[in-house]
């Protein structure tokens, strides 16, 4: 029989394991590896108080079975292993899933196992015992740990086979429905797989063309391009390389790109993808030809076309102003369009020209145009504004100027002679018939004179409108081009050339909203609807309904107080409140959600005043007036987007309702637009 517990003979067990347990936590942090200790401290210290168990009951057993001769440490750990063993699997068992190296846990049972065998306490007779335990709890928990690292790693090694050959098949299916014709290459420049759509292009079964030279498939010349071979052998990648290739006795344009894809095969490979870009360069070329026809076409046309600026800066003058005026085009451009106009009708002109921007109106003026050589020649001018341009034709009517007023004078010359000859008109009677029928005559010629003047008016006006839509047709058909493309080969647009398509779609949908936004300023003044009263409450709940969905994305809120009925047109107010709420959520501060609040209040003379206030970005109240003129932005359309015709339209619907706009604003502190209505519009 053993004479007594190991807790009474090793007092660094302790009765419970605790002191060995503090010895354990003070020699891991001698040791360096208090870092590892701290997330499994609690462990360590259960998996400390459970060997204290499993050494005394391994000690007390090899007490109690004491063989003469026999008392061994070798003899000791091959007759009870079964303890220290099962505590080596379940410290494996325990800090193994904890993501703690092998190394540090071997470690810490080296620090553990110092800690009971350099204790002073510890008898010298278990000491070999003792050692024998940690020598097989040492060795079970490194072939535990060993075996779980075996299993764990054929794991992961069955799921990265399983894996490749989920990523080829996933290749395979990718590569053979890619729409773009593709091919797999050696580094000999040698087809060694083709996808469906690469052999239908070609129109050759893939087979065929397995093992074939690329260089007699795309050609030496498209090889030699995009440095196929070279990429290859130095594993590098190509883009976008354009090549011509004959395809069926075709020649066809192509966008080659390519990269290596290291071993394939076996063998150093890669994979070349083309792009038919026949049809895109076909239709570019289209484009140049229409462009150049709508060029010569505003060349070659008998009278002078020109372009110009608010301020009347010429920006382009047709080559007719040569045979016209005597100037070469160059000589005009950058300078004023009034420099040349005789001092007499420049006023009238600048007057004219200046209600192009700002109320629409076209222009029509004939004027006098000084000659290179010093002459004054009579023109006839139109124009049309369009953006922050005017677009017109004059015409050389010198001659027709001149037979008009020759035929004035001849038309004053009759009325002289008929009060000539009234006064003998009883005693010459028979002369006076003469006289009557000459007149009858001269006025049948002007009549006739002036029947040719105004069908040579009509024919001017005609061409101005032909003129006009052929000038309109090339833009509509390059945007209807543009978006059928985009509608039906949206897969072969990448890259540049969708770029480019969208840059024309964009402009020409710039285009139609200006259009739009013009129609609908003209329309402001032109209604003639009746006026009714309107509950602008009522009105501003359907105004909100609409932007419901834009004030969510924009995570904004408009607060609406209590609004009155007033008289007026119910659509054009719609209008009016969905500009200025429109304008308060788009010309909003970054970062910063929008607040929108409309209020309202009688003020006396049975006036409405309606204010709408943002905490936008504001602007320089010096521009106050500019803001509600027609094209007027503050801001580049880089920017913000919009034509500058928004606050216009409101300007023009508040002055048919005989009211006042204005706005009070800084910048960065948001803006306050004001609006004055009369209640009543039959009493104003």
């Amino acid at each position: 029989m053993a004479k007594g517990l190991p807790g009474n003979n090793l007092g660094v067990l302790g009765s419970t394991g605790q002191g060995l347990g503090d010895a354990f936590i003070l020699a891991v942090e001698q040791a360096g590896y208090a870092q590892h200790l701290l997330l499994q401290e609690d462990a360590w210290r259960l998996f400390v108080s459970r060997l204290t168990t499993g050494l005394a009951d391994f000690l007390n057993a090899h007490n109690d079975r004491e063989i003469p001769g026999v008392n061994s440490p070798a003899f000791s750990a091959h007759l009870f292993p079964d303890i220290p063993g099962a505590l080596g699997h379940e410290a494996v068992k325990i800090f193994r899933q904890d993501d703690l190296p092998f190394a540090v846990f071997f470690s810490l049972l080296k620090c553990l196992r110092r800690t009971v065998l350099n204790d002073p306490r510890l008898p010298a007779k278990v000491q070999p015992n003792c050692a024998s335990f940690f020598d097989c709890l040492e060795t079970a928990a490194a072939a535990q740990w060993l075996k779980k690292e075996a299993s764990s790693a054929q794991h992961r090694l069955r799921e990265a086979k399983h894996f490749i050959l989920n990523e080829k098949r996933r290749y395979a299916a990718i590569f053979q429905r890619m729409a773009e014709p593709a091919c797999i290459l050696d580094q000999r420049g040698c087809l060694l797989d083709v996808n469906d759509a690469f052999a239908d292009f070609f129109q050759v079964r893939g087979e065929m063309l397995l093992g074939r030279p690329c260089a007699l498939v795309f050609g030496a010349e498209a090889c030699n391009a995009c440095l196929l071979e070279k990429n290859l052998a130095e594993f590098g990648s190509f883009a976008n390389v354009e090549v011509d290739i004959t395809v069926a006795g075709e020649n066809r344009t192509v966008l080659i790109s390519g990269a290596s894809l290291g071993q394939v095969r076996g063998v150093p490979g890669g994979i070349v993808i083309l792009q038919d870009i026949t049809t895109q360069r076909r239709i570019a070329l289209a484009l140049r030809e229409s462009e150049e026809q709508f060029r010569s076409l505003v060349e070659n046309v008998p009278d002078v076309t020109w372009r110009a600026d608010a301020e009347g800066t010429l920006a382009y003058v047709s080559p007719n102003i040569r045979r016209i005026v005597g100037y070469e085009p160059g000589e005009l451009l950058g300078q004023s369009r009034f420099s040349r106009v005789h001092p007499e009708d420049v006023d009238e002109l600048r007057k004219r020209y200046g209600l192009l921007f700002t109320k629409g109106k076209e222009l029509s003026l004939r004027y006098r145009l000084r000659h290179k050589n010093g002459k004054w020649l009579w023109v006839h001018d139109r124009a049309m504004a369009s953006g922050d341009y005017a677009n017109g034709v004059f015409a050389d009517i010198t001659k027709i100027q001149k037979m008009e007023a020759e035929l004035q004078e001849y038309r004053d010359w009759l009325e002289d002679l008929v009060d000539e000859r009234a006064a003998e008109v009883k005693c010459i009677n028979t002369q006076l018939l003469l006289e009557v029928a000459e007149r009858q005559q001269a006025q049948q010629e002007l009549e006739r004179l002036a029947t040719s003047l105004r069908r040579s008016n009509a024919e001017l006006e005609q061409f101005a409108h032909v003129a006009s839509h052929d000038m309109k047709e090339p833009l509509l058909l390059i945007v209807a081009f543009a978006e059928r493309l985009l509608g039906k080969f949206p897969e072969k647009f990448e890259g540049k050339a969708g770029e480019y398509l969208e840059r024309i779609l964009k402009a020409g949908r710039q285009l139609q909203e200006l259009v739009d936004d013009i129609l609908q300023l003209s329309k402001v003044r032109s209604c003639d609807r009746p006026f009714e009263m309107v509950a602008l409450d009522d009105l501003l709940r359907e105004v909100m309904a609409d932007f419901e969905e834009r004030i969510s994305q924009a995570q904004g809120n408009v607060g609406v107080g209590s609004l009155a009925a007033i008289e007026g047109d119910r659509t054009q107010f719609r209008q009016l409140f969905q500009n200025l709420i429109a304008n308060a959520l788009k010309y909003r501060q970054e970062n910063l959600p929008p607040l929108v609040e409309v209020k309202g209040r009688k003020l006396p003379g049975k006036i409405y005043e309606i204010t709408v206030q943002d905490n936008g970005i504001g602007f320089e109240e010096k521009h106050v007036e500019r803001i509600f003129q027609p094209f007027v932005r503050l801001h580049g359309r880089h920017e913000y987007e919009g034509t500058g015709i928004g606050l216009a339209t409101c300007e023009k619907i508040v002055a048919r309702h005989g009211g006042k706009i204005t706005a009070k604003s800084r910048p960065g502190e948001g803006s306050v637009f004001i609006i004055h209505l009369p209640v009543d519009q039959r009493k104003r």
